[in-house]
């Protein structure tokens, strides 16, 4: 008797069917009818937030610091071996969160792929999330606005934050380079981003260990910089938010982190 689980999991998938992008002889496509109406069918079988919304990023996976020992002297002057606890508990536990995310977003991308011709294959070859292949195949079809993409940029770039209302500030940039990214992904880098996070962030004194340490991280530069710094900049940021008791909680902390590859907008 076959699972029940497996079964659910085998018809959710079969409902899933994107209409194909199709590319004619005189050069149009009907790219427009597969975004309208690829975003119903995603939404219909729960894939949507995958491709884009508050909550298309993954979820957050720390880098494992493994437990180690040094040698030292204890206060009373005797030799000693000490421990120092890592966080594997906490990255096995991530993962094991992350897993039905993951799980899900593969089926958004392999939909999204089954959709492409074979002549564009290319486009979405290299994405590894159903985010990532959907901007592919906008940035494909979609002529980007550069008239647009400067007047967010250059938005981006003088919006320093006060020291009243870091979260709106916060929110407000994350918006802006959505729509920069929506315009022209080629505008800004989400290194580039983050930087500009860092660097206009509150100068409030109630924020100077956190405003130091990504200061820090960003002067440092790729040594010891985390892998995906924007995403360490968002949470950071986040966190602290929730430290200075003007943000509620932090079960949502990665509603609000923007990735990398971006845009919320299917416009």
């Amino acid at each position: 008797m076959e699972d029940t689980n497996t079964s659910e999991e085998k018809n959710e998938w079969k409902r899933c069917t994107l209409v194909s992008i199709k590319e004619n002889d005189d050069g149009t496509n009907n790219y427009s009818e597969f975004k309208l109406k690829s975003k119903f069918e995603l939404e219909a079988a729960g894939y949507w937030k995958y491709v884009t919304g508050p909550d298309y990023n993954p979820p957050f996976i720390p880098v494992l610091v493994p437990t180690s020992t040094v040698e030292g002297i204890d206060e009373d002057g005797n030799h000693s071996i000490l421990t120092i606890p890592g966080n594997e508990d906490a990255v096995t536990d991530a993962k094991k969160n992350a897993e039905k995310w993951l799980k899900n977003d593969k089926k958004a991308l392999s939909a999204i792929v089954k959709a492409v011709p074979m002549s564009k294959m290319h486009v979405t070859r290299d994405c590894e999330s159903a985010h990532g292949a959907w901007m592919a195949l906008k940035s494909e079809y979609e002529p980007a606005n550069t008239i647009t993409a400067l007047t967010i940029k250059q938005q981006i770039i003088s919006n320093a934050c006060g020291e009243d209302n870091p979260v709106n500030w916060r929110e407000t940039m994350i918006q802006l380079y959505d729509k920069l990214r929506d315009a022209n992904p080629k505008f800004m880098t989400d290194e580039e981003f983050a930087s500009h996070l860092v660097t206009l962030m509150t100068t409030n004194r109630q924020w100077a260990f956190c405003r130091d340490t990504l200061l820090e991280k960003l002067r440092v530069g790729e040594a010891t910089k985390p892998p995906d710094f924007l995403l360490f900049v968002i949470q950071r940021l986040r966190m602290e938010e929730v430290n200075q008791g003007i943000s509620p909680s932090i079960v949502s902390i990665n509603a609000n982190v923007h990735m990398l590859h971006s845009t919320r907008t299917t416009t």
